[in-house]
């Protein structure tokens, strides 16, 4: 159908070696338009040796990404499927890429780690014809349910908890790069300031990437407003213990001169000093909860909540008190 050799669908499938856009192109849509999977026949998957369940997540190293796969591999494991995984660049044609490969092979379902759900991922999951989870978002897609952390709850608990210390001043490191979760947790931030009569500045609002150099030049922005705050709440932990660097650096005092609130529970928030209070939560249990929930639609079944949040709670350390 794509007018090609064996061994140039081969290349295309394996991405083992080069191949001219164009012609791979016309190899992916004759893929799409015969339903065609590698290796077993869908009918025949249950009878494999090999069960497969695929993660597609963005490159990452010491977060909580870390934690999230120990989980699916552990659940995974007990109930006989082995994982696969699919590293993007955080782009869309990347994770439909990534998708539409997971659906051309043997694996039984998907777990989704990456940006906001758009009716492109929602088209392609479609047409690969097998159960997929979502998590680090709320999907509003029936067929697609979502696990994570209530984010807009967990982030105004963490800025209430600043106002009842008493701080006014209030500035925000938001995340970027993860749009779901950096909007719901400045969402948060917003309500929990306006239900405290509180007014937000907008240039004590800095986007910020997500590493720990990040949240030093956003903290450095705050600081060239010419006024600093006097708490500061981070989207990540990575961001707000740059922020504290930056601080430190400056010869300022955590927190008696400027409190700092992080979001995540990564193990360097116990051991940096000062301790940084953050939002904690287990990435590991999200990750069982997804898997659990994928196997379940692997069977067969339909009762799964179309999102399920896991247990947060406040840590608080010596950056807030």
């Amino acid at each position: 159908m794509a007018g090609v050799s064996i061994s140039t669908v081969s290349r295309v499938i394996n991405n083992s070696k080069p191949v001219n856009e164009e012609v791979r192109q016309r190899v992916m849509e004759a893929i799409k338009q015969t339903q065609y999977r590698s290796g077993t026949p869908a009918g025949d998957v249950a009878k494999t040796d090999s069960a497969l369940i695929g993660v597609i997540a963005p490159q990452f190293s010491q977060t909580v990404l870390n934690d999230m796969v120990a989980g699916i591999e552990s659940v995974s494991r007990l109930y006989g499927y082995e994982l696969l995984i699919g590293l993007t660049d955080g782009t869309l044609e990347s994770e439909l890429d990534h998708l539409t490969r997971f659906g051309n092979i043997e694996s039984q379902g998907i777990i989704f780690v990456g940006s906001m759900l758009e009716r492109r991922h929602a088209q392609t999951i479609e047409a690969a014809g097998i159960p997929c989870v979502v998590i680090g978002q709320i999907s509003n897609i029936p067929s697609i349910p979502s696990v994570h952390v209530d984010n807009i709850t967990a982030s105004y608990e963490a800025v209430t908890y600043l106002i009842q210390k008493g701080h006014r001043r209030i500035a925000m490191i938001r995340g970027i790069g993860d749009e779901g979760i950096g909007n719901d947790r400045y969402q948060g931030f917003q309500q929990a300031m306006s239900d405290a009569g509180l007014s937000v500045r907008e240039d004590w609002v800095v986007n910020s990437a997500l590493s720990v150099d990040d949240g030093m030049n956003a903290m450095r922005q705050l600081a060239e407003t010419g006024e600093m705050p006097t708490a500061v709440f981070c989207s990540t932990d990575w961001m707000a213990i740059g922020a504290m660097n930056y601080v430190l650096d400056q010869g300022m005092r955590i927190p008696e001169d400027i409190a700092v609130f992080g979001f995540d529970g990564s193990y360097l928030s116990s051991i940096f000093r000062p301790k940084l209070s953050t939002v904690e939560y287990s990435a590991t249990e999200i990750g069982m909860t997804a898997t659990r929930n994928l196997i379940k639609m692997i069977k067969g079944a339909s009762d799964i909540p179309q999102h399920s949040n896991v247990t947060h709670y406040l840590a608080i350390r010596e950056s807030t008190s």
